[in-house]
């Protein structure tokens, strides 16, 4: 009998064929056809499937708070100090157009996993082989030259509009975006500057998916009335330098300097030295596994 070929073989089906998704990582939620797989959940390469191995699996696991205060005391200087764990919930691939008005043909802003608890919001952006080595998402407006790559009137290629940022009004059924208007609580006046045709967005490259990130973590913390909120960006330790370096300059050049230690970078091997130093089995099974993905995908 032929083999099928790879995109008529539903990507639930190609996921629980990857020898990255850990057995354990999935729930009832993400086996319904609802779940956004990414293009790629078939390769052992996916940082999707990754992602969910790390956190999916850890959901199930009975040190799962421990761990997770464990990473974030680790990657958040001012992580709020508790007599005792939260409690967590993971929730992957969490989206919530409202929060930024991305209502609209476009991609909302989508968080690889969403960990919530009774007083906190943080949110994981991870990274695990060839997304890492590219860095964080820019702008598509630019990159498909609907955008002339600079915030000011003129910069809008596809309708022409006066508008400084062409996010900001409506086209079709995709709604004005609010990232510019949220911001202006947390990001540096210098950001805000009208600019010419001689300059580049602030926005436009890697901050632009940090941007989101960031403002989805403090939106829905505004929004739940939570006191505290951060973006942890993760990657395997060799593939991290790129990630490291804009996470610096997001920090630096757009965050206002309150907020400029709500996003770190930390890297899977300390993760998994958090599973293995709980003392748990299953933890130390899950470090295991995970250390025994990135040995053969980033260090072959």
């Amino acid at each position: 009998m032929p083999t099928p070929r790879a995109d008529k073989v539903k990507p639930l089906e190609r996921a629980l064929d990857n020898p990255t998704l850990h057995p354990n990582a999935l729930t009832e939620k993400e086996r319904a056809p609802a779940f956004k797989w990414h293009t790629h959940c078939g390769s052992p390469r996916s940082s999707q499937v990754f992602c969910l191995s790390a956190f999916g699996t850890l959901r199930s696991l009975r040190e799962k708070n421990r761990v997770l205060e464990d990473l974030f005391r680790r990657a958040l200087p001012d992580f709020p100090h508790r007599p005792r764990s939260r409690r967590w919930e993971i929730i992957p691939e969490a989206e919530k157009p409202e929060l930024l008005s991305e209502h609209g043909s476009n991609q909302p802003t989508s968080i690889d996993a969403l960990c919530v608890s009774s007083k906190e919001v943080i949110c994981i952006e991870s990274k695990f082989a060839t997304d890492a080595m590219h860095g964080f998402g820019g702008c598509s407006q630019f990159s498909r030259k609907a955008c002339r790559g600079y915030r000011g009137p003129g910069s809008d290629l596809a309708t022409s509009t006066a508008v400084w940022c062409r996010l900001e009004s409506w086209e079709g059924s995709r709604s004005p975006r609010a990232y510019w208007s949220i911001g202006t609580r947390y990001f540096q006046p210098s950001v805000f500057q009208q600019q010419g045709p001689e300059d580049s967005c602030p926005l436009r490259g890697p901050n632009y998916q940090l941007m989101r990130n960031f403002l989805f973590a403090a939106s829905l913390a505004e929004k739940e009335g939570k006191t505290y909120f951060a973006v942890i960006a993760i990657a395997p330790r060799s593939v991290s330098a790129k990630l490291a370096n804009q996470v610096d300059d997001f920090r630096r050049n757009v965050l206002l300097p309150e907020f400029q230690g709500r996003v770190a970078l930390i890297d899977y091997e300390t993760y998994a030295s958090c599973l293995t130093e709980s003392g748990d089995k299953e933890c130390a099974e899950l470090a295991t596994f995970l250390e025994g993905r990135i040995s053969e995908i980033i260090h072959r």
